[in-house]
C-alpha cells in the first residue's frame, strides 16, 4: 500500500485498512479516518479522480461496498494528502504514528 518514498510504514496503512474492512460500519470508518487526518472530502475526491458526491455516497453507505481496491486508493490518497498538509503547516513535520483508538466488534 505504501511506497518507499512517502515515509509511511506499510503496517500502519494495513492496520487502518483492517479497521475499515472489519468494522460493522465501513462507511463510517472511512469518514472517521478522513476527519482524523483533517482532509476535506473535496480534496480527497480530487486526488482520487472521482466526484465529491461519489465519495460522500461511499462515506454515508448510500453505495454498495466499494471493494478492496477502492479502499486501498482511498487510504493511500488520504495519507498522501494528510502528509502534504502536515508538511505545509510545519516544514519538516512528519505525520505522527497511528494510535489504534478504533474499536472493532469481534462478534
Amino acid at each position: 500500500m505504501s511506497g518507499p518514498d512517502n515515509g509511511i510504514p506499510r503496517d500502519e496503512l494495513t492496520w487502518i485498512a483492517g479497521s475499515v474492512v472489519l468494522s460493522d460500519n465501513p462507511p463510517l470508518q472511512l469518514k472517521y479516518w478522513r476527519k482524523k487526518f483533517g482532509v476535506k472530502q473535496a480534496d480527497l475526491a480530487k486526488k482520487m479522480a472521482i466526484t465529491p458526491s461519489v465519495l460522500s455516497d461511499y462515506e454515508k453507505g448510500r453505495r454498495p461496498s466499494p471493494g478492496a481496491n477502492f479502499i486501498k486508493r482511498y487510504l493511500q490518497s488520504l495519507y498522501d494528502l494528510a502528509q502534504a498538509n502536515a508538511k505545509s503547516e510545519q516544514p519538516g513535520a512528519v505525520m505522527p504514528p497511528i494510535a489504534p483508538d478504533v474499536t472493532i466488534n469481534q462478534s
